[in-house]
């Protein structure tokens, strides 16, 4: 598989279990994993360090109605006044075009499917899965004892994650014609997903 270049983004509601799917996914092709791990790479080209870049990334939802229209809509109109957050973003971007030229790799979220949306050698993938899946999952993975608590949880996540994807993006967060392949998660398991996924895989890039 080395000589294959192949990019695999997924995008997915909280609780579906995309980003264990992604984790197995990398592994069994042997490929590099992205996802916070951005963060420590972006701390490296700035003077930021990496939790100081997280907390920039949470308060992003407090600046989508800087500029209306969103920050795709004004990009060329803003030249250089851009607020921390569209800056990060931009650096983020960057540094996301840039690795694609030359890796190959699996991507969780940060609206890598929009980004590399043109890249030839893309499988845009959206995991999403029912309500009592995804909150099952929540409770376990943030240590939740109530329902109530973990659906909190999941609505305030999807929404932080449709927010900046249409604010920097314009386009709709989940919507099919941003993706390649939807899933539900739930359908199968983790397991079974990632069987199903590999099957695609292979022969979207011919291996």
């Amino acid at each position: 598989m080395a000589d294959k270049h192949m990019i695999i983004s997924i995008a997915r509601q909280c609780g579906s279990g995309g980003h264990e799917i992604g984790e197995k996914l990398a592994a069994r092709y042997g490929l590099k994993l992205y996802d916070r791990n951005i963060i420590e790479m972006l701390a490296e080209q700035t003077n930021m360090t990496p939790e100081e870049i997280a907390k920039l990334e949470e308060k992003r939802e407090s600046l989508f109605g800087s500029h209306r229209g969103g920050f795709s809509a004004k990009e060329k109109d803003l030249m250089n006044r851009f607020s921390k957050s569209d800056e990060l973003f931009r650096r983020e971007r960057a540094l996301i075009q840039s690795l694609a030229e030359k890796e190959s790799f699996v991507i969780i979220g940060r609206g890598a499917n929009a980004i590399l949306a043109d890249n030839p050698d893309i499988l845009r993938l959206f995991v999403y899965a029912p309500e009592e899946f995804r909150i099952a999952r929540a409770k376990a993975d943030y240590r939740l004892e109530f329902d109530s608590e973990a659906k909190k949880k999941i609505e305030a996540t999807d929404r932080a994650r449709s927010q900046y994807f249409e604010y920097y993006t314009g386009k709709s967060w989940g919507a099919n014609d941003h993706h390649d392949l939807s899933v539900d998660s739930s359908l199968l398991g983790i397991d079974g997903t990632v069987e199903l996924l590999a099957w695609v895989i292979d022969r979207r890039f011919g291996l």
